[in-house]
This record gives structure tokens, sequence and C-alpha cells, in this order.
């Protein structure tokens, strides 16, 4: 209700949504669907963007990034920085940490059906089902430990996340719903959710990458990634 007992819209309103997960989950697909069908932008910033803005080859990021952890930060500052708009829905592994949103959804599938999916969506990359298997349990570990080193975020602790969704045996329109009416739910019942680790990690990130404070908090400050690369590049 509004403030005149007036039914308010809640896709005309101010909302910020957080999808994260493991790969394999269907995040891309269903933060494209819940962005179009509640009018948010977009946000999945990822290394291989990165690599594009700061004109890198892709595989450089990919290698150099198990040594230094300036691209996990630079890749975060984007995503953090564009969830400071007013309608924003952001799909990535620690959206859900790393923004103040109104929803935080976790995309859960069983590790086998992950790998399965993988495979399917890239079979030319890979030697065969048992490789992105394993491959995939991997990442996984090696995720958990660097996010537990870079930030003190444990990924297999949901507790901050308001719903977790197996997406096993939904289809993508299915959990794209799911969503949007919880999405809608919160928006018309204004929540409580603020992020506990958003201090924290807004002054490890300034920190590490030698920037005011006010860069992650002030979308009209400007920021130039090239140059804070090209200062602390390994």
């Amino acid at each position: 209700m509004g403030p005149e007992g007036k039914l308010v819209n809640p896709d005309s309103r101010g909302l910020k949504i957080a999808i994260s997960s493991h790969s394999g989950c269907g995040n891309t697909t269903a933060t494209n669907n819940v962005g179009t069908t509640l009018s948010l932008e977009v946000v999945n910033y990822t290394f291989r963007d990165l690599a594009q803005e700061l004109d890198l080859p892709f595989e450089t990021i990919q290698r150099q990034a198990a040594k230094t952890r300036i691209y996990d930060f630079l890749t975060d500052l984007k995503l953090m920085r564009a969830s400071l708009r007013s309608r924003v829905v952001v799909g990535s592994r620690l959206s859900g940490w790393l923004i103040d949103a109104d929803l935080r959804v976790w995309l859960h599938a069983p590790l086998e059906a992950r790998a399965k999916r993988i495979f399917q969506r890239e079979p030319d990359k890979h030697a065969g089902y048992e490789s992105v298997l394993y491959r995939t349990l991997q990442r996984d570990e090696q995720n958990r430990k660097r996010y537990l080193e870079v930030y003190g975020i444990d990924i297999n602790d949901r507790s901050d996340f308001d719903i977790i969704i197996n997406t096993e045996k939904l289809t993508a329109e299915q959990v794209s719903s799911l969503i949007v009416a919880a999405a809608r739910w919160a928006s018309q019942n204004q929540l409580d959710r603020r992020n506990p680790h958003l201090l924290r990690i807004r002054k490890i990130i300034s920190d590490n990458l030698d920037i005011d404070p006010r860069i992650l908090v002030d979308e009209s400050l400007s920021v130039d990634l090239n140059e804070i690369y090209q200062r602390l590049k390994p």
C-alpha cells in the first residue's frame, strides 16, 4: 500500500535483486528473464567482461587470477557500482554478499546435474562428462577457499539468502517465475534486508585497490578500471 492507502505497483518502484549460484545452475538465464519481466537493468559482469574492458586476453586473467586477487577486486568493484542503480538484478556467484539487495536468491542444483549441463552447453571444450564432473567439483572447492581468503565469506553458508531454488527439475521459465513472484512480494512488504558483510567488503576492496571508498557508494564519482589496473598490475 502507498502513503494514502493506494496499491503500489512493485514493477515501478526501486528494486534490487541478487541471484547467486555455482556454475551450471542457470544463473545467466534466470537473471536475464527476471530483468525482462520486471524491467530491471541486468548486470552479469565476469572475468570475460573485465578482460574486454582491460583489453587483455581472457586466458591471461584466468592464468594470473590464481596468483593475484586484483581481478577479483576489479570485477566486484564493477558489480557493486552497478548495483547502486535503483532497479537492477545482479547475477554473479557473490552478488548475494556484495550488494544491498531487496531479495537474495541462491540457485542450487546437484553437482551431477550441473556437470551435465556444462558438458551439454560446451561439448567441444571437454573430453567427456566425467572430466567436467571432476573439474566442476574442483572449481567449487577452489572458489570456496578463494572467497574465504579474500572476503571471509563461506559460499556454502546460505543463511543470508531469502530463497533457495533447486533448479535441477525446473524449466528456466519456472525458475524465473518463482524469483519474480518472490521479488514482487518482497517489494510490496519492503523487507529490511541489510547486508552484514557489505562494510567489510567495501573496505577490503578500497584498501586493496587504493581507491576512495566513496567510489563504492556514490555512482556519480567516476572510476577508471584501466588506471587502477596499470597501477597495480602483477
